[in-house]
């Protein structure tokens, strides 16, 4: 076979690339905005003005001022009209060194396009004598077949100092920058629109700085009338609540401080590392080094005068800025902590959907519009952490993941810090609340009448003319006295009534959360064991499929049916029945008023009881299950529920099965150990030897729905209820205490229990 070669021909691009990559590529006008500023911070700028000159009826202008380092004539030639230059990557940082750069894919400018149909530039550096003038006319992109590099835009050597109507620039030979004038804006930049870039541009540098290095002036002129103000959003942080800082080190420590100044709580968390602090997660931080600050801001109309701000205001506020942001060197990056949806890329939203309770009740969620907070990443230290081809986010990756985790494990320390203040302060048990006013207006009330009847009765009588009178007033005290006393009897009487009214209720519902309860760890007990249930009934319907296919195709000829084949398929069906049949018992059983009663109930026996329950899907996972008890096993006794401990040993077996996932199955076990002692005190020690609790997490989880179980995005994943149930049963109704260890005799979690023994 013969070829000639013909040419040799590149890639060329049509002139309409850079609208795609500019005009469509780039989401909205601010961000081609936010686009131009951070070009001004990577050029050393400590300011940038932003001047739009609004015309309703001639053509509007914006003026884009900095005070960089400017670019020479190669530098413009090189690598501005040049599409995605790679310089800022290579570099990484500004020319004097102070700041890592934030642009990387040098298509910044092409979101110019965007904004106006027309873009004349000045720029200069400090060592030149001239500035140089580049003139772009966007409209000669569109609807052509020339290539990009067949169109030309002028650029011109000018002298200095540069004068027009836009104002005087480069006028000390030694300055140095860039000024952009936008001609003809595309957008009708009316008062709304401004103040959304307002917005945009308070966020655009975070606001969380000590010292802000660089500064963002806007103007507006319009009608004659001229509007300017240094963007600035500081202020707002002094309507917070709550305020937390959280870190992570470049050695993989974590550290976090949570203040609130109104009620004088300052909690420390000293340094933890990664692998101790947060499970499965690896032994280091994939993200690198992070700092995380957040504000807890509730609408609070004494805070908002503080700082003369209207409730409809702070609203607009916090729905224009609330959510966790990203600042990589302390610039936004989209699209995390939009006032959309989309940013919610926390799922703060979905997590209060959930659990929509008050701050004073378990399972309390932060709400995304009550959280204003950034995260501080650097493209130096964080470089795992990558944008998106389209600067549309960053890579959703292991280290970013890594980075969701940790936010989401400050918050929910947060959460539980701020539930239990909350719940400090006010009184939970409205019975006891009720009787103790009830007790104290009574005491009152017979003082009273006390006081009174010493009056009567201490009187000086004084001889009065008319005899009949005094008597009468005697007797008149005297008899509203008495009816007054007769009053007070039927208030008491039907006070009486009242709180025996709610004792009653109280006990109906604590009978009926005591119900729910027991019928969530079944639920839990269900999930735990779903997958295994669906295996087993899939292989009893699959084995007899086969045993009805065998008979049917030697129905006609039995002598030659292999017995032998079906004898095994039903057996395989009788296993898996047994198995599904053992579970739904035990479930049924759980629910019989018989277990409701209260009695003495031998612990070791229930634990032996669940465990052979569980004794098929203990064997799979290869986890060995050992019941310990020193001394005679009949004397460990409690006086409870039998089902509350059947509901006791279903979660702490259950998360056991969890925690030991990620060990070796030779190494995998659970220990129950009981000791008596006193005649009074059994003790109770569950432990595994599975990862172990998170560090400083002893507490927290035995809050309802906290749950350490996150799935590969950092999302909590376990209902959160199952601990929360154990530790009611232990205190409530045995009269019992509880404590976790992070790490016990087996490497794993450990409880250890003390009960009272049942007489």
């Amino acid at each position: 076979m013969k070829r000639e070669l013909l040419e040799q021909r590149p890639f060329e691009f049509s002139a309409r690339v850079t609208l795609q990559l500019g005009r469509e590529s780039i989401s909205s006008s601010t961000v081609a905005i936010s686009e131009l500023i951070k070009n001004s911070y990577d050029a050393d700028s400590d300011s940038v003005g932003i001047d739009f000159t609004i015309r309703k009826y001639g053509v509007s202008t914006l003026v884009i001022k900095d005070t960089g380092h400017g670019m020479s004539s190669d530098m413009l030639l090189d690598n501005w009209l040049k599409i995605g230059t790679d310089n800022k990557s290579v570099y990484g940082y500004s020319q004097s060194g102070r700041r890592v750069l934030t642009g990387a894919k040098g298509l910044g400018r092409l979101g110019i396009d965007r904004l106006c149909k027309k873009l004349v530039l000045y720029t200069k550096t400090k060592d030149m004598d001239h500035a140089i003038q580049l003139n772009i006319d966007w409209k000669r992109f569109e609807k052509t077949n020339q290539s990009i590099s067949e169109i030309k835009h002028d650029v011109y050597k000018v002298q200095l100092p540069v004068r027009d109507k836009y104002g005087d620039i480069f006028i000390d030979e030694k300055d140095s920058g860039t000024r952009m004038l936008l001609i003809g804006l595309k957008d009708d930049w009316n008062t709304s629109f401004l103040s959304i870039l307002e917005n945009e541009l308070r966020l655009l540098v975070s606001p969380f700085q000590a010292k802000n290095e660089f500064e963002i002036t806007l103007t507006e002129n319009r009608k004659n009338e001229t509007t300017k103000k240094v963007i600035n959003s500081e202020r707002f942080l002094r309507l917070a609540r709550w305020k937390v800082k959280a870190g992570i080190d470049s050695d993989g420590f974590i550290s976090a401080t949570y203040i609130n100044e109104n009620r004088e709580i300052e909690v420390i968390q000293d340094k933890i590392a990664w692998k101790d602090w947060i499970k499965t997660r690896g032994e280091t931080p994939k993200c690198g080094p992070v700092e995380f600050e957040f504000y807890y801001i509730p609408q609070d109309d004494i805070s908002l005068n503080k700082v003369n701000l209207r409730r409809t205001d702070f609203r607009k506020f916090m729905n224009l800025n609330q959510g966790v942001r990203i600042y990589r060197d302390h610039f936004r990056v989209r699209p995390y902590g939009e006032p959309s949806g989309k940013g919610d890329w926390l799922d703060i939203g979905y997590r209060k959907a959930a659990s929509p309770g008050g701050i004073s009740q378990g399972g309390w969620r932060v709400g995304p519009n009550q959280i204003l907070g950034s995260v501080l990443i650097s493209r130096e230290t964080n470089k795992v952490l990558d944008d998106q081809a389209n600067r549309e986010g960053i890579v959703e990756n292991d280290a970013f993941f890594d980075l969701r985790t940790f936010l989401l494990k400050i918050l929910e320390t947060f959460e539980y810090l701020a539930h239990k203040d909350a719940k400090s302060i006010k009184k939970s048990d409205l019975a006891a609340e009720l009787s103790d006013i009830l007790a104290k207006t009574k005491q009152e009330t017979e003082e009273a009448i006390e006081r009174l009847k010493e009056s009567v009765s201490s009187k000086p009588k004084i001889k009065r003319s008319n005899k009949k009178k005094q008597l009468s007033r005697d007797d008149l005290i005297t008899s509203r006295l008495k009816t007054f006393e007769s009053a007070q009897q039927k208030l008491i009487d039907a006070q009486k009534k009242y709180e025996d009214a709610l004792i009653t209720k109280n006990d109906t519902l604590e009978k009926e959360k005591n119900t729910l309860s027991n019928l969530a760890s079944l639920g839990i007990l269900t999930v735990c064991f779903g997958h295994e249930i669906r295996q087993h009934s899939a292989l009893a319907s699959n084995n007899a499929y086969d045993v009805e296919e065998t008979l049917l195709e030697s129905k006609d000829d039995l002598v030659n049916l292999d017995v032998d084949a079906c004898i095994s398929a039903i057996s395989r069906v009788v296993k898996s029945t047994e198995y599904i049949n053992n579970f739904s018992n035990f479930a049924l059983a759980n629910i019989k008023p018989d277990k409701r009663k209260r009695g003495k109930v031998n612990i070791p026996k229930v634990f032996r009881y669940v465990f052979d329950v569980m004794s098929e899907s203990l064997e799979t996972m290869g986890l060995d299950a050992d019941v310990i008890v020193n001394g005679d096993e009949s004397g460990f006794n409690v006086k409870s529920y039998e089902i509350d401990w059947e509901s006791i040993a279903i979660n702490l077996i259950t998360n056991s099965m969890w925690a030991v996932e990620l060990k070796p199955k030779e190494e995998r076990k659970i220990e129950v150990e009981f000791t008596m002692i006193d005649d009074k005190t059994i003790e109770m020690i569950f432990t595994d030897s599975g990862v172990g609790l998170e560090q400083g997490a002893e507490t927290e989880i035995f809050i309802p729905m906290n749950s350490s179980k996150r799935d590969n995005t950092g999302n909590a994943i376990g209902t959160g209820m199952g601990l929360a149930i154990v530790k009611t049963n232990i205190e409530d109704h045995v009269g019992g205490s509880l404590k976790a260890l992070c790490k016990g005799r087996l490497g794993g979690a450990e409880f250890i229990f003390n009960l009272p023994v049942g007489r």
